[in-house]
């Protein structure tokens, strides 16, 4: 008597985890490896870079779903790369998230002023992180606020 061939079963997170294009910025190499390590494992395309100039410079060929992005960062801050990815058409629309050890209620609040939908503490807690990107790419896109350049206020 043959045995019927058991059914190939399909790697859960494959099966539950839509693709997406992830980059990370950071100037802290441990960060980001692990970061990236973490999200591929996840079945996530990953893109780590060490700053927000090669980011910047990469974000128009990679186009991604999901930017992560460390405050302090030198030359550009994750508040300047962040500010520059709103205004691109590239860019517009992905999920940023900062992931800094900058956590007071003033650095929160400059986030959500550069365009930032997530402000996180480092070390950041991977659960956390990657139920914030499931659920954007399931379709539930958080509130951001847009602030009016004082030049473009009608008067």
């Amino acid at each position: 008597m043959e045995k019927a061939a058991l059914p190939q079963q399909q790697d859960p997170v494959e099966a539950s985890t839509p693709v997406a294009r992830v980059m990370i910025a950071d100037d802290n190499l441990n960060h980001v490896t692990t970061t990236a390590m973490l999200l591929e494992t996840e079945g996530y395309a990953v893109l780590a870079l060490p700053s927000g100039i090669t980011l910047l410079e990469q974000v128009a060929t990679f186009r991604p779903d999901v930017v992560i992005l460390d405050i302090g960062m030198p030359v550009l801050t994750g508040y300047d790369v962040a500010r520059a990815l709103r205004k691109s058409s590239d860019s517009a629309d992905v999920l940023l998230i900062a992931v800094t050890s900058y956590n007071t209620q003033t650095d929160k609040f400059l986030s959500k002023l550069a365009g930032f939908d997530y402000h996180l503490a480092k070390p950041v807690d991977p659960n956390s992180l990657s139920a914030i990107i499931r659920d954007y790419l399931a379709g539930n896109r958080p509130v951001r606020i847009r602030v009016i350049p004082e030049h473009d206020i009608p008067r």
